[in-house]
C-alpha cells in the first residue's frame, strides 16, 4: 500500500519537477509493519489471557457489527438451527403492516 502511494505521489510530483526521496516509501512501508505486527502481538497476547482483544481502533467496532452471536440464532420445532430475523427486517415488516 505505502509502494503504490509513493508511486502515484512519484508520477505526480515527477510531471512537477520534483523527487521524492526514497526514505519517505521506506519509513512508511516499516510504520505499517511494525503497527500490524503491533496488532498481531496484542490480539495473540489478549486471546491467550483469555481477553478479548477489542481495542484496535477503527477495526474492534466494525468487526463486533459484523461477527455473528447467538442472539442472531433460533432454534426451530424441530431443533433445526436458522437465523433469526434482523431487526432492521422486523421493522420493514412493522411498516409494511401498518401501511397494509
Amino acid at each position: 500500500f505505502p509502494g503504490l502511494l509513493s508511486g502515484i505521489v512519484g508520477i505526480a510530483a515527477g510531471g512537477a519537477g520534483l523527487q521524492i526521496p526514497e526514505i519517505v516509501s521506506q519509513l512508511s512501508t516499516d510504520a505499517i509493519f511494525v503497527s500490524l505486527l503491533a496488532v498481531l502481538g496484542y490480539c495473540s497476547v489478549s486471546s491467550i489471557l483469555g481477553i478479548e482483544p477489542n481495542k484496535i481502533p477503527l477495526v474492534s467496532k466494525a468487526v463486533d457489527d459484523r461477527m455473528p452471536t447467538i442472539d442472531m440464532f433460533d432454534i426451530d420445532a424441530e431443533g433445526r438451527i436458522t437465523a433469526a430475523p434482523r431487526k432492521e427486517d422486523e421493522k420493514k415488516d412493522d411498516d409494511k403492516k401498518k401501511k397494509g
